[in-house]
Parts: structure tokens; sequence; C-alpha cells
């Protein structure tokens, strides 16, 4: 059995077979003291150390959350922040580069375990593999403000992850000084977190970021303590302090701190982001706090504090499926001025810009229709744009403007039976990919019924080729033999579509991408 010594002791992993190969797989492995007792809700601490040989062939417990996909509670425990770590070997000849997987979820579900994100299609490639949990919900994201619970724990377990890598990848025939950070949706969110954070710096060389920007409303919480207080009058503690809330909260059962349902809050304006209860917030400073995330992300990319690191970002060609498939319970709100207009804008304008620009969205989109079954495919398109692609767009501009490092954009297109959630949603009657329906395609899933044809195995192939090479030289296409993928810059908005084939396109969505530059009036960059 291989055996790997990091700072806290020796583990004992486990060899895998994949399709006529192997590759070697350490699992459970602790990266933080277990967040319980005291340490509910505060920033992770260093791991423990422990005697002897650690069974490392088995996954960690994961947070205690509802799990969306398999529609059921999944009971966890609070001491949940492990990682996994798969390579071919521990003894390369020389050290290898390293991927590490911030899974998504809304911050409320998910986990690194191989059931949803099995390492096999990596493995098929000369890289490490990492893998972890991080404390979500109220558990993760509970924030009051205050010393004790700044908010954003879950984001700094992410720190405390990377942090172990660094220090004990080599262990294993990892290279600490090429590591490529990736998630997709709410991991993706946080990958560009990290990318504007002081408490990531140095802790990552590349990054890849899939279908979401901290520009996008949904990334962060603006009501952070309006929720916590509302949580607390939900469980049965109405108060306006802090420190009891605080008090009652760490011995309440994790079982009430799971799929929260909380009222709409009493806002000048309701927004879909809103219904992120717990999530990424700005943090209050404090002299003794080590905060991840103390000014807006808005404000840190328009400053240019950005990590000068190569980065791949993109989209699916169908995002605004996960919003569009819920019309019927939508069309109330949609209804309503402003709806449309992202959360960022209609905050701070007046009632006039925010019915002229709520006026011109629909137009369009919807082309004076009203809200009704009719505009689903609209409706799809406008929420893709809105809530995905033009944030994910701005960044790369904002990127490129700022650093010497490339951005590389795309757009997968790529639908075979692989594409689990549109058929889930029952959607297939509309165009495009689902949002993170590309995850079929980078990991091998074994908790749900998804095939695999002759035909998909040729997409993956190609498209976890494109990711390890990244990875490996930050060139997503460095041999001359491929379709090259040309970067993104302000002058030449290149952007590479990954499906059945592969092409290299300029200004793809240019006259949706020009509507939304008008209406958030950042057709030239506002550069503080």
């Amino acid at each position: 059995m291989p055996l790997a010594t990091v700072e806290q002791g020796t583990l004992q992993g486990i060899i895998c077979d994949h399709g006529g190969g192997s590759y070697v797989a350490f699992k459970g492995i602790p990266y933080a003291k277990p967040p319980i007792g005291k340490l509910r809700f505060k920033a992770p601490e260093p791991p423990e150390s422990w005697d002897g040989v650690r069974d490392a062939t088995q996954h960690g417990p994961i947070c205690p959350q509802y799990n969306e996909r398999m529609d059921r509670i999944h009971i966890g425990t609070e001491d949940c922040l492990y990682l996994n770590v798969y390579t071919k070997t521990v003894t390369p000849a020389k050290p290898l580069p390293v991927m590490v997987w911030i899974h998504g979820g809304s911050f409320y579900t998910g986990s690194g375990d191989s059931d949803f994100y099995g390492p096999e299609f990596f493995m098929m490639h000369d890289v490490i593999l990492v893998t972890f949990n991080y404390r979500l919900e109220v558990l993760g994201f509970l924030c009051l403000n205050n010393e004790e619970v700044p908010g954003n724990a879950g984001l700094k377990d992410q720190v405390a992850a990377l942090k172990w890598v660094n220090k004990n990848i080599a262990v294993f025939g990892g290279d600490p000084n090429n590591v490529t950070i990736f998630g997709c949706s709410a991991g993706s969110g946080a990958c560009s977190l990290h990318l504007i954070s002081k408490m990531s710096k140095g802790l990552f060389h590349k990054a890849i970021l899939q279908s979401g920007v901290c520009l996008s409303e949904w990334c962060y919480n603006i009501y952070p303590t309006e929720r916590a207080f509302q949580l607390g009058k939900l469980l049965g503690k109405e108060t306006e302090d802090s420190t009891e809330l605080l008090e009652f909260l760490r011995n309440e059962p994790t079982s009430s701190l799971v799929k929260i349902q909380l009222p709409i809050l009493e806002s000048k304006f309701f927004d879909l982001a809103d219904n992120i209860f717990f999530g990424p917030v700005i943090e209050k400073s404090y002299p003794n706090v080590d905060n991840f995330l103390t000014e807006h992300p808005l404000e840190l990319v328009r400053k240019g504090h950005l990590a000068d690191v190569p980065i791949i970002l993109g989209y699916t060609s169908g995002e605004g499926i996960e919003v569009a498939r819920q019309l019927p319970k939508l069309m109330p709100f949609l209804s309503t001025t402003g709806a449309v207009v992202p959360r960022e804008l209609k905050l701070k304008w007046p009632i006039e810009q925010l019915i002229e620009a709520d006026k011109k969205i629909r137009n369009h989109y919807f082309g004076g229709k009203d809200i009704s079954a009719e505009i689903l495919k609209d409706l799809v398109k406008l929420e893709s744009d809105k809530l995905f692609i033009y944030n994910i767009i701005r960044f790369a501009r904002y990127h490129t403007h700022y650093n010497s490092n490339p951005a590389y954009l795309y757009k997968f297109v790529a639908e075979t039976e692989r594409n689990y959630v549109k058929k889930l949603y029952n959607m297939e009657s509309v165009e495009g990919v689902c949002h993170s329906d590309e995850l079929h395609y980078l990991f091998n899933v074994t908790c749900l019924d998804i095939p695999l044809s002759e035909e998909s195995k040729h997409i993956i192939k190609d498209f976890v080729r494109l990711w390890t090479n990244f990875a490996i030289t930050g060139n997503p296409t460095p041999s001359s033999t491929s379709v090259q993928w040309k970067q993104f810059t302000e002058k030449e908005r290149n952007c590479y579509t990954i499906g059945k084939q592969f092409t290299c396109v300029q200004n793809d969505n240019e006259k949706n991408n020009t509507l939304w530059e008008s209406i958030y009036e950042e057709s030239e960059l506002d550069v503080n």
C-alpha cells in the first residue's frame, strides 16, 4: 500500500485501477483542526498531528447539507475539513503540476468526494488532482460583522487547504510552484475571489473559472447580518444582540442549520441573487482578525487588485436554463419593474434610470412580449447574459487591462447523453448547454446514472487535455496540431468554442454584450 508522510504524520493510500491504468489515491486527509464546539463559525485552525499510520483510503465526512441533485439531506458532520490527493505515482521523474478543484453548489451544497468528482479523466495526464470539502451555508458563511464571526469561514477553509497543498504536495510528487485552482459556479466564483484576496496571494499560479466570477451578484451577499438575525428568529431566538445570537447559534444542532428557508428581505428591490442566504461577504476589519475580503469585489477589480496569473474563464451556451426552468414561479417577480436589471445597478440608480433600463432590456430580449411561457427561450438568453456571461467578459477585460499574464475565454457547447442537468430539469426543448453540465466531461460521476458513449469519450479526452495543458504550460493549446486558442484582449475578444469540434472566433455574443456594456456604461472600462 502506498505511504506518504506529511507534516502531521504518515498516510496510507490506495491504488485504484481505471481504463487499463492505475493511480494512487490518498483520501480524507485533515487540512485543518475540526471546526467544532467553540470553533463553530470561526476561521480554521492548523491541523493536528497523529501517531502511527493514518488510513487514507476513504473520504472524510462532508459538511451537513441538502443535496439538491440527489434531493436528500446529508447529515454529515461539522468535522468536515478534509482533502483528497490523486496522482499517477508519488515518485515521478520530475514534480508534477497540481490542479486544485473547488466544488460549487451555491455555497450551500457539494463536496470534493469522488462519487461526483471522480479523478479518472485527469489521471490520464501528468498532473496531480486535489479535491476538498469546506464549510457550507450557515456553518461556512454566517456573518455577524464582529470580531468573533466576521464571515467567510468557508473561503478561509479554502485558503487553509491551499496552504496545506503548498506545504505538503511535494510528498506526493507535486510541484508547489505550479498550482492551478479551478472550479465551476460557486466554486468558480470562489476562485475569482482568491484572485482578489490578499489572504490567497502566492498560494496558486493559474486559475480556471467555469461559469462564475466575483462580479456576479450571486457571488456575494450584501445583507449578511439581516440574514443572521432572521435565522435566529426562525429558530426561536429573537434578539438584536450579536453576542447573544452567537451563543444561541453555537448551541443549535447542525440539523437546524441546513436547508434554511428565510423570508424575503424588506429591501428597496428584491433580486434573485438575494436567494443565496449565506455566502461570501465584505468583512469589517479588526486588528486581530485575518480578513479574506474587506472591499467590494467590483472596487478591487476596478483598482486592478487582481493576481497577475494566467486564467481561463468562460461559460456554457445555455447558462440561463438554471433560472428559466423556474419560469412559472418567477412570473410574478419578472412582471415587476426592475426585475430584469442587475442588483448592482438598481440599488444605485434613481427610479427614472431604472425604468428606462428595464424597458430597454425587455425590448431587446422579449421584443415587447409579456412575461409568459412563450418567452422561455428568450428568458434563457437574458439570464445567461445577466447572471453569467456579461460579468465573465467584464472580468476578462479588467484582467487583461491590468495584468501581463493572458486570459483565455471559452464557450462550452457540447451536447451528448452526458448533459444530465438539462434532462433533469426537463428543458431539452431549449437550445444550449445548461449551467454546470460541462462537469460530466471533466469528472467521472458514479453517483448518478450518466452514460459514457464513444462520442462523449472523444469530447472528454480533448476537453480535459485543454485544462491539463494549461496547468502544465499556462497555454491550453501549446501544440501546433490543435486549433489554436488565441488569447482574449480588449481589441481581439477571442472565444474558444468547446464542443464536438473546436473553433476560435472573435466577439461571440457581441450584440448582447454591447447592450450590457451600454447598460453598465462600461464600453470603456471604469478604471480607478
